[in-house]
């Protein structure tokens, strides 16, 4: 029989928060000195790249991420690639910035800007591997792709791991910002019984406005779970009781299906939706163990 008292299972989500990622923007450069008196050494900061920022931005980000004691995770988005001789400039940028981890993403833009699609061409055409890229997060789609078929998220899942299995790279998955759990841990099952066993980890909204929060659902695509934001939802009911929805009652239900195993998620990962340091103090508040369980066996609340 588990154990289900309230110190267990407050180990188990700390066990699930231990290596927790955080995502910031090439803008959020001089919050960083702040962020790591909060973060542990070593946590990787996912840098996006916004539509008006450029590839050299983005470099000069991740060096200042490296410099400040994290690990920087640059976001590329291949259909903002011009071709090949693109790609192997960014990779030597990166080399040079003391990059070895990084997201490879398809990009939200309507067209591609270049000779690219999908991250396919650009994981395939191997200058990142060449440029010393040891790690590579790619999305995962719990809710689907607006796209694509569930076959061909199969598919693709697969190819990425095959491509990059041959270059020597691990590849992880960091699913698009979900808003409930169950999605994500019926997809993490799915990858497991497709054969697919690279760590996975679910995106989670940083605390925010449920304003904010409904408007980067829309960008990000968000699917089903964004009831939860809507009218009589869960997260739309807190945020009207303390002006902030967060993602308190997913990671409790995320720690005890980790804990039960159920899931073999290698961690989480917090969108910043909210704001850099706002969702690096929610972090590390609960890294710290400054959480209170919510008697009810839902949510806790987090002493920030």
């Amino acid at each position: 029989m588990s154990d289900t008292s309230p110190a267990t299972e407050l180990a188990n989500i700390n066990a699930l928060l231990a290596n927790a990622s955080v995502e910031m923007t090439c803008k959020d450069v001089s919050d960083l000195a702040e962020a790591a008196t909060l973060l542990p050494a070593g946590t990787d900061i996912f840098i996006a790249l916004f539509p008006n920022q450029t590839f050299e931005e983005l470099t000069a980000a991740s060096a200042a991420v490296n410099a400040a004691g994290f690990i920087a995770v640059p976001h590329v988005p291949a259909r903002r690639v011009k071709d090949v001789a693109e790609v192997r400039k960014i990779a030597q940028g990166f080399a040079a910035a003391g990059v070895t981890k990084m997201l490879l993403i398809a990009g939200d833009m309507p067209a591609p800007e270049g000779a690219f699609d999908s991250t396919i061409g650009v994981l395939e055409s191997g200058e990142f591997a060449a440029a010393g890229i040891k790690e590579m997060y790619m999305a995962g789609h719990p809710e689907g792709h607006a796209h694509m078929t569930t076959e061909q998220l199969r598919q693709y899942e697969a190819r990425k791991v095959a491509v990059t299995n041959t270059q020597g790279v691990k590849l992880n998955f960091v699913t698009q910002v979900v808003f409930e759990p169950e999605p994500m841990i019926e997809w993490e099952n799915t990858l497991r019984a497709h054969g697919i066993t690279n760590q996975a980890r679910p995106g989670l909204p940083g605390p925010a406005s449920l304003k904010t929060l409904l408007r980067y659902a829309k960008i990000c695509g968000a699917g089903a779970s964004i009831r939860a934001l809507g009218s009589g939802g869960k997260m739309a009911l807190v945020a009207s009781l303390l002006g902030d929805s967060g993602p308190e009652e997913s990671i409790r239900t995320l720690a005890k299906a980790q804990s039960s195993g159920k899931t073999n998620f290698g961690g989480l990962h917090f969108f910043a939706f909210g704001g850099f340091l706002k969702t690096c103090k929610f972090v590390s508040a609960m890294q710290n163990g400054r959480i209170k369980l919510d008697a009810k066996g839902e949510g806790f609340s987090v002493n920030v």
